[in-house]
């Protein structure tokens, strides 16, 4: 379908240089929201629940927007490379410290219905290179097949580099011994995550709280599930999107 790759490529190009998110406002964000729109009508797998084996794996958000965070203000209609607090990441549960975003990829296993976040953050005043797991799960209904209904379990960050101690990291994001480094949510918050457009490589999701994310396939782990199996993982630091 020619028209659908024209704007796939357009996309595509537009989102390698442009990660302010739609709050920008510029001519290249605003013809983001755009071809958002226009693809929409040109996905390849409506009803995309029902692709387990599309939607499966590491898929890497190359372009975030993001909404209205639970954890407080801070982060709306911003894009990769936003500075808030570590709060705001985790809804309202982990230390009140900054915390920058700089990659996040979400990972499915459809077999569990296993739905987690990775993300790369630099927290604390010294910028530290962190690891942030978000833990849930989705369940498919079957008034909307094209929506994943998630309840959210766990926040958890650590040192991405993985020879550093809990000890000296807590030292260098600087909080306490007693300050959380992870937190049990109950009960679970629920959201949903409507997949408005999926090919073979991308798609492109719209959150209950209003945020846009395009997501690219990739070979990656994923980091999550393994970190919560207890396998040892050690991320890139610039993680190829």
């Amino acid at each position: 379908m020619p028209q659908r790759e024209e704007l796939r490529a357009e996309l595509l190009e537009l989102i390698k240089d442009n990660k302010e998110g739609l709050g920008a406002e510029t001519p290249e964000t605003q013809r983001i929201d755009t071809l958002i729109d226009e693809l929409v009508q040109h996905t390849l797998y409506p009803g995309a629940l029902n692709h387990p084996d599309v939607f499966k794996g590491h898929w890497a958000g190359s372009y975030v927007s993001f909404g209205r965070l639970v954890g407080g203000k801070g982060a709306t209609d911003e894009g990769t490379g936003v500075t808030t607090s570590l709060r705001v990441f985790s809804m309202g549960r982990l230390p009140d410290i900054p915390a920058t975003q700089v990659y996040s990829g979400l990972e499915i296993e459809p077999s569990n219905g296993t739905y987690n976040f990775y993300q790369r953050l630099r927290v604390g005043e010294g910028n530290i290179e962190t690891n942030h797991f978000t833990y849930g799960r989705y369940l498919k209904k079957d008034e909307d097949e094209d929506r994943f209904f998630v309840e959210f379990d766990k926040f958890e960050v650590g040192p991405s580099d993985p020879d550093m101690s809990l000890e000296d990291y807590r030292k260098a994001i600087g909080v306490e011994p007693s300050d959380p480094l992870e937190a049990v949510l109950s009960p679970s918050p629920k959201l949903w995550s409507h997949v408005a457009y999926m090919d073979d490589d991308l798609r492109i999701h719209l959150g209950q709280m209003g945020g846009h994310y395009v997501m690219l396939r990739t070979e990656l782990p994923m980091y999550a599930l393994e970190h919560a199996k207890g396998n040892r993982i050690n991320p890139p630091s610039e993680t190829a999107a």
